[in-house]
């Protein structure tokens, strides 16, 4: 017969013990799970938007956020983000600021027990566990196309993004299906702008003009800074108007330019949908569950993931008021901002 020592008692119920409070911490967690969130910049003013709806989701599905921001800076993201995992967060949500890089924080996240949530920029060295992007495909197209309806037989310059961007990428793509494929359309300028740079887009716009002597249909533009660079180019030169201007991100600026008809038009992104189906992604896979939001697999280049394609749309003279007042976040842009202090018909 065995006899059990005090000793040996003692140490078992320590261990029960510990059991039933690592069972209880689980729980905890799984019921309020921690979010870190590892964002790539400041700069454009719709990433605090971005924030905000995270912010409303979590405090919906009882998750606690941990926000840093990188400044652009891809150096200073890793180190946030061992930063972040030295807190032990449930989840990751990682806006990269270099998509090739990025494969290293990923691969720390889940030697960490971390799964990650890819937003808005992919990550193309490393397998995300899910992916919550705007339809970059369908910015590229609404953009495109909408130069053809202007001008069927036009001529065009084609200014796309940065091209270490997987975004700029993917736009891109949808310029040479719907444009430089084109035989009926004339592409004089196809190129990448590193960094998205406004003063390049200027630059390169000047040049073109001088090139084409003014004779321009369109210049399709991947987003709205570099647009304001472009406009730029076409009022010192009286074409303000004259020639189709693409944009992204519906920034006030632009849809001031919108409204006096120097831009044609900018395509928007829910951003509601954007940040809260991130957070409702994260906080499933906090609980070991499988997010119960619409997905296709897109590859970016590490296998294919799970991803969540967030709506666009174009943003023109036509729809401008409806915009403003129905369609874009609280505190986005008022009337008064776009128009003029009254002088907007919007109602």
């Amino acid at each position: 017969m065995r006899h059990t020592t005090p000793l040996l008692k003692f140490l078992s119920a320590a261990m029960l013990m510990a059991a039933t409070l690592s069972s209880s911490l689980a729980h905890a967690d799984a019921k309020n799970p921690v979010i870190a969130v590892a964002m790539k910049t400041q700069v454009q003013r719709r990433w605090a938007f971005d924030i905000a709806a995270m912010k409303r989701e979590a405090a919906a599905l009882g998750a606690k956020l941990i926000v840093q921001w990188a400044n652009d800076n891809p150096v200073l993201q890793a180190s946030q983000v061992e930063n972040l995992l030295s807190q032990q967060p449930d989840a990751l949500i990682l806006v990269p600021v270099d998509s090739q890089a990025a494969g290293r924080i990923v691969n720390s996240a889940h030697q960490a027990g971390v799964p990650v949530v890819g937003y808005d920029i992919g990550v193309t060295t490393a397998k995300l566990d899910y992916f919550v992007m705007r339809n970059n495909a369908l910015v590229g197209e609404l953009q495109a196309k909408g130069a053809l309806e202007k001008s069927p037989h036009g001529t065009f310059a084609l200014m796309k993004g940065d091209p270490g961007n997987d975004v700029a990428q993917t736009i891109s793509k949808q310029y040479d299906k719907v444009l430089v494929q084109d035989k009926d359309v004339k592409v004089v300028f196809d190129q990448f702008v590193r960094g998205w740079d406004p003063k390049l887009a200027l630059s390169n716009a000047e040049n073109v003009l001088s090139a084409q002597n003014d004779k321009i249909d369109g210049f399709v533009t991947s987003n709205d800074g570099m647009a304001l660079g472009v406009a730029q180019a076409l009022k010192a030169r009286n074409l303000a108007g004259k020639v189709y201007l693409s944009g992204l991100d519906a920034d006030p600026s632009s849809l001031q330019l919108i409204a006096q008809g120097v831009q044609t038009m900018s395509v928007w992104t829910d951003l509601n949908d954007h940040g809260t189906s991130a957070v409702k992604a994260a906080v499933a896979l906090a609980r070991k569950e499988k997010p119960a939001i619409s997905t296709t697999d897109v590859n970016l280049g590490a296998g294919a993931v799970p991803t969540h394609l967030v709506n666009v749309y174009a943003v023109t003279q036509a729809n401008l008021c409806k915009f403003i007042t129905t369609g874009a976040p609280k505190g986005w842009v008022t009337a008064d901002e776009v128009y003029g202090a009254g002088k907007s018909q919007c109602k």
